[in-house]
């Protein structure tokens, strides 16, 4: 196994290349997840869940059943957030997509420095660069027998972290109809913070 994970490092041009090119070719993509945000200045940490779908290049959801309600999510033209405990949909029209798959193609930059870890058929990627958005660092972490994900956080300039664990991912040749299309719940407000 040592032999692979050398092979690894010497033949890809960076070593989160199986999970990209992974992640390029798969359309639609499915599982469980966990997040955990973490704020450097009050050191406080909020824990939430729910389910992922990824769909190929940039469409994302997260559904989150804890909170029960909220979503985050790209539809293939604006990001948004639904935030249920403020009854609102909140849109980001001049913001980029922000998808587990946008991020990794930032990892292709040649100064961005890495550091690796393999458990077994597990490998763990920390990455250090400009990844833009404020964001100084990534963690990666994918199984190197399917190249499918268990591990994405980012870290910005300011120890501000998101990480997501994430489980049984399922992946399909096509995507089921609407899912990335954005529902405003009735009574729900629209806001776009560029419009105010």
């Amino acid at each position: 196994m040592l032999y692979l994970y050398l092979l690894l490092s010497i033949t890809a041009s960076f070593s989160v290349n199986p999970l990209l090119e992974k992640m390029r070719n798969t359309v639609f993509m499915t599982g469980s997840f966990n997040q955990t945000d973490f704020w450097a200045l009050t050191l406080e940490e909020e824990t939430s869940s729910g389910t992922m779908y990824l769909g190929h290049p940039d469409l994302f959801l997260l559904s989150y059943s804890e909170p029960p309600g909220a979503a985050m999510g790209y539809d293939g033209s604006v990001l948004y957030t639904i935030e249920a405990d403020l009854q609102q949909v909140i849109l980001y029209p001049s913001r980029e997509p922000g998808s587990f798959l946008h991020m990794l193609e930032k990892c292709a930059d040649t100064t961005v420095t890495e550091t690796m870890q393999l458990n077994g058929d597990s490998l763990t990627v920390i990455l250090e660069g400009d990844f833009g958005e404020g964001i100084s660092s990534m963690k990666v972490g994918f199984t190197l027998s399917d190249s499918l994900p268990f591990l994405f956080s980012t870290t910005d300039y300011n120890g501000n972290r998101t990480e997501y664990t994430i489980r049984d991912l399922t992946t399909d040749d096509s995507s089921p109809e609407g899912i990335f299309q954005l529902i405003v719940p009735a009574g729900y407000t629209i806001v776009n913070p560029a419009e105010m």
